[in-house]
């Protein structure tokens, strides 16, 4: 198994999208809620130039999108594996790269939302709890974590 990780294309988006819905659904929570809602399978055109692709033997296998904030912040906007490839370090290597990129646009601190089911992931590179935040679903929490140059 090679994983490969580059620049978002254009040409992903409709493939980013589909991944993220199915990423989205694979718990079984809020199913109805997420196929109602249009933002659960789109990434917005503005959000590819910063995003990056994991390839799994040449097929998209999950996505990062890292957008700066100002004032020495970046949001992990997104961070989807595609439910197939789950347990094989693509998301710890999507997260390893959205850091990368948040220090190369100036950031000293990478925040994120993470669900309750996300939450330990998060935690286990570094991340921690700043407080809640509610989501068009659910309560979620809001995590940060410190960027070292």
């Amino acid at each position: 198994m090679t994983i490969r990780i580059r620049p978002a294309r254009p040409q992903d988006r409709d493939a980013l999208g589909a991944l993220k819905l199915r990423a989205s659904l694979a718990w079984g929570d809020h199913v109805e809620a997420l196929r109602a809602l249009p933002e659960a399978r789109q990434v917005p055109a503005e959000h590819l130039p910063a995003a990056v692709v994991a390839e799994r033997d040449g097929a998209i296998a999950g996505f990062a999108t890292v957008l700066p904030c100002g004032d020495g912040e970046a949001e992990l906007e997104d961070l989807f594996v595609d439910p197939a490839a789950w347990g094989r370090g693509i998301g710890r290597r999507l997260l390893a790269e959205a850091e990368t990129r948040a220090i190369a646009l100036g950031a000293r601190s990478l925040h994120v939302v993470a669900g309750g089911r996300a939450r330990a992931f998060y935690e286990r590179y570094g991340f921690r709890v700043t407080g809640p935040v509610m989501t068009d679903l659910e309560p979620a929490f809001a995590m940060q974590k410190d960027l070292t140059r």
